[in-house]
């Protein structure tokens, strides 16, 4: 029997995020097992929805893939749909309800008989409206199977699919360079006088929670240190730094972070935290993971599914007080060495190579 043919459709390097890292290192893994190619993007987001800066890290290698796929312009999406007729099996990449006219047109010129596979990274919108609901769900009823990151998106999944649903872990993120030591990566940072660093890492979104750290740090009994280290989107960098206008241990680098820095920042900090409203997994606690840092995060989605006690310390979501309490905890009363260990342990547990096999067990269904 011939192998399987297969392809993925999704961002990859050098377009930067968590996303697009976890399309690159999917690719790479089942390109173990065969030949898989996969289908990028040349233009990924008009810049009216990516209220960020660039969209591209040119720190980054360029992935091997087609980068042919124009999200503004619908003669792209059917050359792509019928390149994807040579397939029989495609993985698509799911996250944001923008994708839906190019994937739904893409999907109808495939042959009826390959496999659609959604890999969600959310299933729903992070900032919700019915009409976005409403083109998500003709995407997620087009799949055979749709895989999932935690047990609250498994079930929403079915829910508005009705489809198979996989639910299965996120790998561990191992993005950035070397890992420097603590020591040096304060240098570097030009903190190298403080004893007590959190970090709050990432795309500075409303869901994230900046706002409730920051009301956090007004109530704190420790001396810490907040960095935060991410683009802030929408232009709101200055309620931020409004909200902080009091504090004098807060630090903002409000920019993009390349690949090449990210190791400097979660090396330099001793907690990391995800105080979120909303999220399916995060992928910041993920890579605090793979540099051995714990994480102090909210009840909310995927979340207390990877933390557990040992690697980080769970509070109620949108509860500023718990945040500062569960800091203050940290920093006084936790063994810090054995936290780590835990975060290193839990980095080791979601490996890319049992994720790739769950792909691999799904497009290979003859």
């Amino acid at each position: 029997m011939p192998p399987v043919k297969v392809a993925i459709v999704g961002p990859v390097f050098p377009f930067r995020a968590g996303i697009a890292y976890c399309t690159t290192r999917l690719a790479e893994e089942l390109r173990k097992g065969g030949d898989v190619d996969v289908i990028s993007f040349s233009r990924q987001f008009p810049k009216r929805f990516y209220p960020g800066g660039d969209d591209v890290d040119p720190t980054l290698p360029r992935a091997e893939a087609a980068f042919i796929v124009d999200v503004m312009n619908p003669l792209t999406w059917l050359r792509a749909g019928w390149r994807l007729r040579r397939y029989d099996a495609v993985i698509f990449v799911w996250w944001v309800w923008l994708f839906a006219p190019a994937y739904l047109t893409m999907i109808a010129l495939m042959r009826r008989r390959a496999r659609v596979i959604l890999q969600c990274h959310n299933v729903g919108d992070k900032e919700p409206a019915a009409w976005k609901r409403w083109l998500t769900d003709r995407v997620l009823r087009r799949a055979d199977a749709l895989v999932t990151h935690a047990r609250t998106e498994a079930d929403e999944a079915w829910r508005r699919s009705g489809r198979h649903i996989v639910r299965t872990f996120l790998p561990v993120h191992e993005l950035g360079a070397s890992i420097p030591s603590r020591a040096d990566a304060r240098v570097a940072l030009g903190i190298n006088d403080i004893a007590k660093v959190a970090l709050f890492f990432g795309h500075v979104r409303p869901f994230k929670g900046l706002d409730i750290a920051l009301r956090a740090w007004a109530s704190l009994t420790s001396d810490v240190l907040l960095v935060v280290a991410g683009e802030a989107w929408w232009e709101r960098a200055d309620e931020y730094r409004a909200l902080a206008k009091s504090l004098t241990n807060v630090r903002f680098d409000f920019r993009f972070i390349p690949d090449s820095e990210i190791a400097t920042y979660f090396a330099a900090t001793d907690v990391v935290l995800a105080p979120y409203r909303i999220e399916a997994q995060s992928g910041v606690a993920l890579t605090a993971f793979h540099f051995a840092r714990p994480v102090i995060a909210s009840t909310v989605g995927g979340l207390p599914e990877i933390i557990d006690g040992n690697n980080g310390i769970l509070i109620p979501p949108e509860d500023p007080q718990a945040l500062a309490h569960a800091i203050d905890e940290f920093f006084t009363t936790r063994d810090h060495a054995a936290m780590e260990r835990a975060a290193a342990a839990s980095a080791r547990k979601y490996s890319w190579p049992e994720y790739a096999a769950v792909f691999a067990a799904l497009v290979d269904r003859r």
